[in-house]
């Protein structure tokens, strides 16, 4: 008598598979989002820019930007800071738990800017991970019914002038120089190293370029943030200050950080080239 053969039971091949894709899919789901809490506080922003669209010249416009703490530990906020007086950063709380929520409320005004204007906000925290955080703004400020706008004649007025024209002299009314100069007044728009902030990067030019450069630094650029900064423009820098500042120009610029360091504008031969925005 014939001994029967056993039966070799055999798993459908795309069951074999099941077990393993199973566990890649879990792994995949907790990378993306659905891990629990990580260790320490952890700053979480629903978003990090806005554009305020078109704005009239000399409104106020507000944005609230959400945030939270995805960290299992205390979040602290230890500074919300701006580079010009016209934008205003505001966090409701400054201490949230693990899981907690609050916002900061940015507030910028459009009273002395026309044209495109940017705009950045620096969040501080105690987030081991990321402890610098970047809100950026945008907006078109609309000057058309201001027809004689002028930005130098606001922004060199009592309201902005403790920015970006009192620095111009130090405490005992002595002109300050080249990078002093420029580290009082300059930095806000340009970068503290010349990198861009909100207006372009600043590189190193070569001597043909210095009647350009003292064109834009004494009479600035119509249509643009840019205003003259000559005493005779209504601005607070004397013809030797602004040489200082185009001898700075020929040096180059202090090393940036790697994210922060753009192409710095070219001093084209066309006088209608776009160095400022």
């Amino acid at each position: 008598m014939a001994v029967p053969r056993p039966v070799r039971r055999t798993v459908p091949r795309p069951l074999r598979w099941a077990a393993p894709a199973a566990a890649l899919a879990l792994a995949a789901c907790r990378s993306v989002g659905h891990a629990p809490a990580v260790a320490g506080p952890r700053l979480v922003l629903e978003h990090t820019s806005h554009d305020f669209g078109e704005v009239t010249q000399g409104k106020i416009v507000e944005h609230r930007f959400p945030f939270s703490n995805g960290g299992d530990a205390e979040l602290r906020i230890e500074d919300v800071s701006t580079p010009c007086g016209c934008t205003v950063g505001l966090p409701d709380k400054t201490d949230l738990k693990p899981g907690e929520s609050s916002y900061i409320d940015v507030t910028y005004d459009s009273a002395a800017r026309s044209g495109d204007v940017e705009r950045v906000v620096t969040v501080r925290s105690n987030d081991p991970v990321e402890p610098e955080r970047t809100l950026h703004l945008h907006a078109r400020v609309d000057a058309s019914m201001h027809e004689a706008f002028k930005s130098g004649e606001t922004l060199f007025g009592a309201k902005c002038g403790k920015c970006h024209a009192v620095p111009a002299r130090d405490d005992a009314g002595r002109a300050r120089t080249g990078q002093d100069l420029y580290d009082a007044v300059c930095w806000f728009c340009h970068g503290k190293e010349r990198q861009g902030k909100t207006a372009p990067a600043l590189g190193a030019y070569a001597g043909a370029a210095d009647p350009y450069l003292d064109g834009i630094i004494s009479d600035g650029r119509a249509g643009t943030e840019m205003p003259g900064f000559a005493k005779d423009q209504g601005g607070p820098l004397t013809p030797e200050q602004i040489a200082s500042l185009i001898d700075l120009l020929h040096t180059e610029p202090p090393e940036a950080p790697p994210e922060a360091a753009p192409e710095p504008a070219p001093a084209p031969e066309d006088s209608n080239a776009p160095f400022f925005k």
